[in-house]
């Protein structure tokens, strides 16, 4: 049976053959670097958290972090997300119940942030059929 990575991109005609090659992995990281980068603009006009996306955000901080194959501390999504510890850990948490995301380690100063195989695969089809940015 495929993986929902292989069926997601059989169902995309235009998608390349394997969608974990080299190549279709530097285009899904640099599109979601520019869709990441694109969050962080909206905030520039936007103060509230209303307007803020944070799991978005973090979902696609791990997406790029996995692509670079970085691993990605709760700490660095915290900063590079502009949110508070207890915001990121609560972002976090959400994602570990819905089974998106993974925390490692058990030491706070070496705890790593990762995506769960259907996290991934999600990311990845998102990030495929969003429009070009």
């Amino acid at each position: 049976m495929p993986n929902i990575v292989q069926r997601d991109a059989a169902a995309r005609p235009d998608a390349p053959a394997d969608p974990r090659s080299a190549e279709a992995s530097s285009v899904l990281r640099a599109k979601a670097g520019r869709m990441h980068m694109l969050g962080r603009l909206r905030s520039k006009h936007f103060y509230t958290p209303v307007m803020a996306d944070r799991a978005m955000d973090v979902m696609l901080s791990l997406f790029v972090g996995e692509l670079q194959s970085s691993p990605v501390s709760d700490t660095a999504l915290a900063v590079g997300n502009m949110l508070s510890p207890a915001e990121a850990a609560a972002v976090i948490d959400k994602l570990v119940q819905a089974g998106l995301a993974v925390v490692a380690g058990e030491e706070p100063e070496r705890r790593t942030v990762g995506l769960t195989p259907l996290g991934s695969a999600r990311m990845r089809s998102y990030v495929s059929d969003h429009p070009d940015v």
